[in-house]
């Protein structure tokens, strides 16, 4: 079965989410590093807004990993 659309956007953002926890972040502090509005990172990792590959690459450095983290998963 494919991923739809809607689905891919959740898991990209749920893996955001996850590694951020991992890294014992909150929003907020991710916010603060790339200059962004926490609804907008929350709706990034809630699968509600399509971000850009720029804004994913922000939020990668301010994880520090590798932004093809993000797309760990199996369709």
């Amino acid at each position: 079965m494919k991923t739809s659309d809607k689905n891919y956007l959740e898991k990209v953002g749920e893996n955001i989410a996850k590694l951020r926890r991992e890294k014992e972040m909150s929003q907020m502090d991710v916010c603060a590093i790339i200059d962004m509005d926490k609804p907008n990172l929350s709706a990034i990792e809630n699968g509600r807004q399509n971000a850009t590959i720029l804004t994913l690459k922000k939020i990668a450095n301010a994880l520090e990993v590798d932004v093809s983290n993000f797309f760990l998963f199996s369709e």
